[in-house]
């Protein structure tokens, strides 16, 4: 399964097969169209339904283009049944631990042109949003008397403060509109 497998060091043993028979790269075709559901059934475990689209091919290489794809996704470990071929893409569900989001965001990384050169930036920002995520939100992944009592807590220590400090509100709002406008 994807986020089961090194996928880095596949491609890599692929290509030196590539270059050893005198073979240059492949054209791989980027999706137009993604649609990615994921949804969690327990803290660890989850389904993931991602669905690529490339309305752009024409009929005969898009026939190619996913039966290379659903090929691929049999040689990952993902079972037949869980690849449909659409009529422009492929739809694939997977099951797993939260590792199984990597699929998808590696597709989303190659819709950027210039992924080469804007990969590492882009890996920074988002290990960046995530570590401020987690310094600013102490997270609950369900309903339970213990995350009703903080959510309880927390409101009405956030209403105390917005009581004691009028401020507060706008100047949350003024960042806000700042780093919308900043982009």
């Amino acid at each position: 399964m994807p986020g089961r497998i090194d996928t880095g060091s596949l491609f890599g043993e692929i290509n030196k097969v590539f270059k050893r028979y005198g073979l240059g790269k492949g054209l791989g075709f980027v999706p137009d169209r993604l649609e990615i559901s994921m949804k969690r059934s327990t803290p660890s475990d989850f389904t993931l339904t991602y669905r690529e689209f490339f309305t752009y091919l024409p009929s005969e290489v898009l026939e190619v283009a996913t039966g290379n794809a659903v090929d691929f996704l049999n040689s990952m470990g993902v079972p037949p049944e869980k690849i449909i071929r659409l009529a422009n893409g492929v739809e694939v569900t997977l099951e797993g631990d939260a590792k199984i989001a990597y699929f998808p965001i590696l597709e989303l990384l190659i819709q950027d042109r210039h992924i080469t050169r804007n990969f590492d930036p882009a890996l920074e920002a988002l290990k960046g949003s995530v570590m401020s995520l987690l310094d600013l939100f102490d997270f609950s992944w369900d309903w339970s008397p213990e995350a009703e009592e903080k959510w309880k807590s927390n409101i009405a220590r956030l209403s105390e403060i917005i009581e004691a400090n009028p401020g507060m509100e706008s100047e949350i709002k003024e960042l806000v509109k700042r780093y919308s406008h900043a982009t």
